[in-house]
């Protein structure tokens, strides 16, 4: 029998190790750590508190010092021009704090002003403190001045202190628009005022404003044409300002002028009748308006022509040739008729001056009559003529300060006769014409070049003379000089020979420099504007840039050409007309450098 195994020992289960007992020291770091996190979460919590108090308090602190204080404008939304008006500022302190160092701030437009003796743009009314609930008004009088039918804003800005040193501000705007002038205006006049007779102009105004000016004025002006008589009222000063006084609301008033209007050509004269109120030994313009005085038609009919046109402009050095063109359609014959011509501008040369009349240099008139042109002793009606006369421009401009430019030539030409017809209350029949004419501006430039140039900052290498297949440098100028007028767009041109090369290095005395175009090898120079006597009292605009040429063999013996023609145009402001200038090609002759012989500019080997 087999034997019997041996059985196998119970199986032991494991037993669990208590963990072993901390020491002394580790339980102490768990003790200090479990502090720190509770002192760490306290003082977040005390952090967030801190926060969320300094928000509220910024929050009513704001609230309790802008959003509850207002600030309400009161006054009328149309007004008169020229009439005083008020403008109530009212700010309510609603906030639980004190305002202190209070100011109403007030912005006005062009058209408001302050009626204050005062006219800045800006008002400044110092408030002072504002306790809680109280309230501040300020009443500010304005006129307005501008045209009827213009809206303006007044805008009006409250600003102080509260709690601290922050300035806190409000503002608001308010709308006026000017609807109506306070005088109203009626005018008489003839239909058609015969030239050389007498007539009248009567003015009848009222104040329709229910306002009460204390003092007003009266200032009409006239036509050049037109010579002064006689008024109803004796004005104040030079036959066309009146002081009215105090004009009250509903009164009325009138004022007759007169007087008699020489035959123009042209347009139709005006006279300008303006009202102004005072205010603190101020004038402010309450109304206005345009008298057209309807000339009938002239009894000589008569032009002005330079040199065949009417519109020529002439330049400096210019012949001008007068030529007086009249006709008479009075209807009758004109006896022992006398032209005059007076001639003023300071580009005339007078010494010139030749024509068939009699000149005299002390008054700068021409006068022709029947001893100088016997036709003239008796012109037939629906006769005409004409006469003549030659004078020269100065070669330059008379500058001598930096505003002598737009230079203007005035031509007059007076005719009359003692002939008059008998509907007509003047002593002669008389006709007065004019012409002016604007003188055209200059504009000049000149090309220059060195070798030696230390004086520009820029230093050339190479030789001298130049030498075939050896590069030399030059450095070329560009001077502008401008005269008698204003010019824009100007553009400068030249370009570069065979044998010569742009070296880029390039300078100038204003904000534009010239620039190259390889592809057309031509120097450009463009410039936006150049005032009028630049270069002439002062020092002239300039360029100055660097070119290399390398001689070939054909240049043996001969100067280097550097630079082609140059060209200039530019816009005349003042004419309107194109001025065009130039100078001739430059070579290595350099007239303009001293250091340079006659021939020592010649290619040389």
């Amino acid at each position: 029998m087999p034997a019997k195994e041996a059985p196998l020992p119970p199986k032991k289960l494991p037993q669990r190790i208590p963990p072993p007992e901390p020491a002394e020291e580790s339980m102490k770091e768990v003790s200090e750590i479990r502090w720190l996190k509770r002192l760490v979460l306290v003082f977040v919590g005390f952090l967030a508190l801190v926060i969320l108090a300094a928000a509220a308090f910024i929050y009513f602190y704001l609230k309790g010092t802008s959003a509850d204080v207002k600030i309400e404008i009161e006054g009328p939304e149309a007004v008169f021009r020229g009439v005083p008006f008020a403008v109530a500022v009212n700010v309510t302190n609603d906030s639980d704090r004190l305002l202190s160092q209070a100011e109403i701030t007030v912005n006005l437009p062009e058209n408001i002003k302050v009626l204050a003796g005062q006219n800045s743009g800006r008002l400044s009314d110092s408030v002072g403190d504002m306790g809680s609930g109280s309230l501040t008004k300020r009443t500010y009088q304005f006129l307005a001045v501008g045209e009827v039918g213009t809206e303006d804003k007044i805008s009006f800005n409250f600003s102080y202190l509260s709690g601290g040193r922050n300035r806190f501000d409000t503002s608001q705007k308010f709308k006026v628009k000017t609807e109506a002038v306070p005088i109203e205006l009626a005018v008489k006049k003839p239909d058609e005022v015969r030239p050389g007779s007498s007539f009248e102009v009567e003015l009848t105004y009222k104040n329709v404003s229910g306002f009460d000016f204390p003092e007003m004025v009266l200032e009409i002006q006239y036509p050049s044409s037109f010579r002064f008589t006689a008024a109803s009222l004796t004005p104040d000063s030079l036959n066309n300002y009146w002081r009215l006084g105090e004009v009250k609301a509903g009164s009325e008033g009138k004022l007759t002028v007169r007087g008699a209007l020489q035959p123009v050509s042209g347009a139709s004269p005006t006279m300008t009748v303006a009202f102004a109120a005072v205010f603190f030994g101020e004038n402010y313009p309450v109304a206005e308006t345009d008298v057209d005085l309807s000339l009938a038609p002239p009894p000589l009919e008569t032009k002005i022509l330079i040199n065949q046109r009417e519109d020529y402009v002439p330049r400096v050095g210019d012949r001008l040739n007068y030529a007086i063109q009249y006709r008479n359609l009075s209807g009758i014959a004109l006896v022992e008729v006398t032209v005059e011509m007076e001639l003023v501008g300071e580009m005339f040369d007078f010494n010139s001056v030749t024509a068939g009349g009699s000149w005299n240099p002390a008054t700068r008139k021409i006068t022709w009559n029947g001893n100088t042109n016997p036709g003239l002793r008796l012109l037939d009606a629906g006769g005409s003529g004409e006469l003549g006369f030659s004078v020269n421009l100065k070669n330059s401009f008379p500058i001598a300060r930096l505003g002598d430019k737009n230079f203007i030539l005035k031509a007059t030409v007076q005719i009359s006769s003692p002939s008059v017809l008998s509907y007509l209350t003047a002593a002669e029949t008389r006709v007065i014409s004019s012409l002016e004419t604007k003188v055209a501006g200059l504009i000049t430039v000149d090309a220059q070049a060195f070798y030696r140039d230390a004086e520009s900052g820029i230093l050339n290498s190479g030789s001298m003379p130049p030498k075939v297949n050896q590069p030399t440098q030059y450095s070329l100028h560009w001077l502008i000089r401008n005269y008698g007028t204003d010019v824009k767009d100007v553009n400068l041109r030249a370009s570069l020979p065979a044998g010569v090369r742009w070296t880029n290095v390039v300078k100038s005395n204003i904000e534009s420099v010239p620039l190259y175009n390889e592809e057309t090898r031509e120097v450009e120079w463009s410039i936006d504007k150049i005032r009028a006597t630049k270069g002439v009292l002062d020092s002239p605009v300039e360029a100055v840039f660097q070119i290399e040429a390398t001689p070939d063999a054909a240049s043996l013996g001969r100067f280097q050409p550097l630079f082609g023609d140059t060209s200039l145009r530019a816009t005349d402001e003042f004419t309107g007309l194109e001025l065009t200038s130039s100078d001739i090609a430059i070579n290595s002759s350099l007239p303009d450098d001293m250091t340079i012989g006659q021939n020592g500019g010649k290619v040389g080997l």
